[in-house]
């Protein structure tokens, strides 16, 4: 069912200026992980279970950069994205880690471009890569072993994030050219939405209806209503470019991180909004938890996870610290009770080149 377009842009907007509230909540220095009753509660991974090492960290030519995580729907896998860094060039590849087996399964792109970000199709157990010159990829263990083949060629070039439609049939793109791409995947048409001053960094749709949010180095957050390309809404609510934002799986909330350090929550149908002031650094990603609709987590530039319950928004914590280190990625899968996370050193102003990146696996206590 489609969202009335007048009605609900009216509705947004008067909420919007009307019903505003900022709740500030300090960084909890004093907290360093979950209790353990909570951990219970929230059913969050914190027990360690092992590590995957970037493989080539002594060759100083190709350097690994892992960058996207998403669990698959079975198997006990998850799909990994990462880049081979060759004399500065960016080669994208999409993985399969089996924990079954423990090996990491992948695959070059065959345009030689760089990845951007994983889509998945869960009821079909499939994932798709994303490179930033608009090709999607998919991967499967076959018979013969890991299989990849090409699935689109949009031809969007310098993408910088992508997400499927509810139904599947569009993918929405965007794009450090400021635009956001919708892309028909069985017409191959497409159609721009255009309101950004700056690079878009990320992009999402609801899971229910035709709303397309996105964030952008501009400082905005916008919402768009992809039927009509019209844009509904504008936030200025960061100080800093907005990283990331996404959706609950209801579509009634969205989270958004940026580079100003907080975490600001939103509430569609009543457009309040919290705002968490936890991190010390940089937020770069979000995870909402895929039991608890209620539940996200965020991982930050100084090696932070937090945890945040938007029914008791003035207890956000700590799931755990790793000192030096920049949580690019992280994602739970469908049970809630495996956690990947990936983490890169971080790097100081005198040294040439990163360490390894590693990616942590967790599960419930």
């Amino acid at each position: 069912m489609m969202l009335g377009k007048p009605d609900l842009k009216w509705c947004i907007q008067q909420k919007a200026a009307q019903n505003v509230k900022e709740r500030l909540y300090g960084y909890p220095s004093h907290q360093n992980q979950l209790p353990v009753q909570t951990q219970i509660k929230y059913s969050i991974p914190t027990e360690f279970v092992g590590c995957i090492n970037d493989q080539d960290q002594k060759d100083v030519i190709k350097i690994l950069k892992f960058t996207h995580l998403k669990w698959l729907a079975k198997n006990n896998s998850f799909a990994l994205g990462y880049n081979k860094i060759n004399n500065q060039k960016r080669q994208g590849h999409l993985s399969i880690f089996d924990l079954n087996d423990w090996k990491l399964y992948y695959k070059k792109f065959a345009n030689d471009e760089a990845m951007v970000g994983i889509l998945s199709q869960e009821y079909l157990n499939k994932v798709f890569g994303i490179g930033s010159n608009g090709g999607i990829y998919t991967i499967e263990k076959g018979l013969g072993g890991l299989e990849q083949r090409p699935v689109l060629e949009t031809k969007i070039l310098q993408i910088t994030e992508g997400a499927f439609s509810p139904n599947h049939h569009k993918i929405a793109f965007s794009s450090q050219d400021k635009l956001i791409y919708l892309y028909d995947v069985q017409s191959e048409q497409r159609e721009t939405l255009i309101g950004h001053g700056k690079e878009v960094y990320t992009v999402q749709w609801n899971p229910e209806n035709s709303l397309i949010i996105s964030g952008a180095d501009d400082e905005t957050i916008r919402l768009w209503d992809a039927s009509s390309r019209e844009e509904i809404l504008n936030l200025k609510r960061h100080n800093l470019g907005v990283k990331k934002v996404r959706w609950n799986r209801n579509g009634t909330y969205f989270a958004t991180t940026g580079k100003d350090k907080q975490t600001l929550l939103f509430d569609l149908r009543k457009m309040d909004m919290e705002i968490f002031k936890l991190h010390q650094n940089q937020v770069d990603t979000i995870f909402w938890h895929p039991k608890y609709q209620n539940i996200f987590l965020t991982g930050d530039a100084n090696g932070s996870i937090s945890c945040y319950n938007i029914n008791a928004p003035n207890e956000p914590m700590y799931v755990q610290h790793v000192s030096e280190t920049v949580v690019t990625d992280l994602a739970l899968d469908s049970s809630g009770s495996m956690m990947s996370v990936i983490r890169a050193k971080q790097v100081q102003p005198d040294q040439k080149i990163s360490m390894a990146d590693q990616i942590s696996i967790y599960k419930t206590a």
